[in-house]
């Protein structure tokens, strides 16, 4: 006698029968189990040329960018770069939460511009979003004087989002299996020009 398998409840019935659709239902029972024990999630974080993830991510940045005051007097619109996503992707591959060395290299990050800025936000893979990573960038503006151009604690990711000369951006999500005491961590890097 063959001992009965285990069934994830609401996912697999055991009173189906074994044909066609049967046999299909359990296989697809097996692989979702196999999945679970993997520790392998359902959540996929987008690549840097989905269109909804670059609209998310440039629009949030010229929304960002409207409100700040006082107006910049050359704050340009952002668009999408592809040269600088795929910068950004091929950083966060290294899943390392530290500033590209390259950046400041004459046509290693870009083809056209050299001094590229650099902004980044590490977190839990299942709690990523642009516009949490991005929106957190924005919340260093209460370190910023206007006044003096200074800051009080660390700002550079509010100024790089603001900053007057840059009209190109590109951006990219890595998930890496540990960055720091984070497992499973998502890896979110924008680049930007001039």
């Amino acid at each position: 006698m063959e001992a009965t398998r285990p069934f994830a409840s609401g996912w697999c019935d055991p009173s189906f029968p074994l044909a066609l659709g049967g046999v299909l239902q359990l296989w697809l029972c097996e692989l979702w189990l196999l999945l679970l024990g993997s520790g392998l999630n359902a959540y996929f974080l987008p690549h840097e040329e989905d269109v909804d993830f670059i609209n998310e991510y440039v629009t949030l940045h010229n929304d960002l960018r409207g409100n700040v005051y006082p107006r910049g007097s050359n704050l340009r619109f952002m668009t999408w770069d592809v040269a600088l996503s795929r910068t950004a992707r091929a950083w966060g591959k290294k899943c390392v939460f530290k500033p590209n060395i390259h950046l400041e290299e004459i046509h290693m990050a870009h083809p056209t511009f050299n001094g590229i800025g650099e902004n980044m936000w590490v977190g839990p893979e299942n709690e990523f979003t642009a516009t949490v990573a991005i929106k957190s960038w924005y919340a260093e503006k209460k370190y910023f004087n206007f006044e003096n151009g200074t800051c009080s604690k660390n700002c550079s990711n509010y100024m790089q989002i603001v900053w007057d000369n840059s009209y190109k951006v590109g951006c990219a999500v890595t998930p890496c299996k540990r960055i720091q005491n984070i497992r499973h961590a998502a890896l979110f890097i924008c680049n930007y020009a001039p």
